[in-house]
C-alpha cells in the first residue's frame, strides 16, 4: 500500500507542477493579444480560446496537487480550535464523501469524452473553433488524479488514527 500511496503522490506532484508551468504560454498569448490587438489594430482568432482552455488545464490539473499539499481553503475559524485528531476525522467524513462522487464524476467524464470525440465536436467559442476531446481529456484527468488523491488522502489519515491509538 505505501508503494501505491507514494506512486500516486509522485504522479499527481509531477502533474501539478507541469501543469503549473501553464501560465508561460497563456501569459504569452494574453499579452500578444493585447499588443496585436490595441498596437497593431489585429486582434487574433485564437487567443481567447487558448486563454480559457489553459486556464482551465491550469486549475484543473492543479486539484490533485492542491490537495496534496493541503493547501485547499478550509474555515479556519472553526478547525484552529479543534484537536488535531477531531480535523483528521472531519477531513476523512469529508474524504469518505467526496472520493465516490469523485468516481461517479470521473466515469460521467469518460462517457462525455466518448461522446465528443465520436461526434468531433468542437468548441464553437471562436473562430479558432477547436475540437473539444483533447481538453476533455484533461477533464477526465484531472479528476481521476483528484479521485485518486483523496483515495491517498483516505489511506494517509486511517494511519493517522491507527498510529495515534497506538
Amino acid at each position: 500500500m505505501d508503494a501505491l500511496i507514494r506512486t500516486i503522490e509522485r504522479v499527481t506532484g509531477s502533474i501539478g507542477i507541469l501543469a503549473s508551468l501553464a501560465i508561460v504560454p497563456l501569459v504569452i498569448a494574453t499579452c500578444y493579444e493585447v499588443f496585436a490587438r490595441y498596437l497593431f489594430g489585429s486582434p487574433t482568432i485564437w487567443a481567447y480560446e487558448v486563454g480559457y482552455i489553459l486556464t482551465g488545464a491550469h486549475f484543473l490539473l492543479g486539484m490533485a496537487y492542491t490537495l496534496q499539499t493541503g493547501d485547499h481553503i478550509r474555515i479556519d475559524i472553526f478547525s484552529t480550535k479543534f484537536r488535531s485528531r477531531t480535523r483528521a476525522l472531519i477531513d476523512l467524513l469529508g474524504y469518505t464523501v467526496t472520493f465516490p462522487l469523485m468516481l461517479w464524476l470521473t466515469y460521467a467524464l469518460f462517457q462525455h469524452l466518448a461522446t465528443g470525440y465520436l461526434r468531433n465536436e468542437h468548441s464553437g467559442q471562436s473562430a479558432m473553433n477547436l475540437p473539444v476531446w483533447p481538453f476533455r481529456v484533461v477533464f477526465l484527468l484531472a479528476f481521476t488524479l483528484f479521485a485518486l488523491q483523496i483515495f491517498a488522502e483516505i489511506v494517509k489519515t486511517l494511519r493517522s488514527f491507527k498510529s495515534a491509538a497506538r
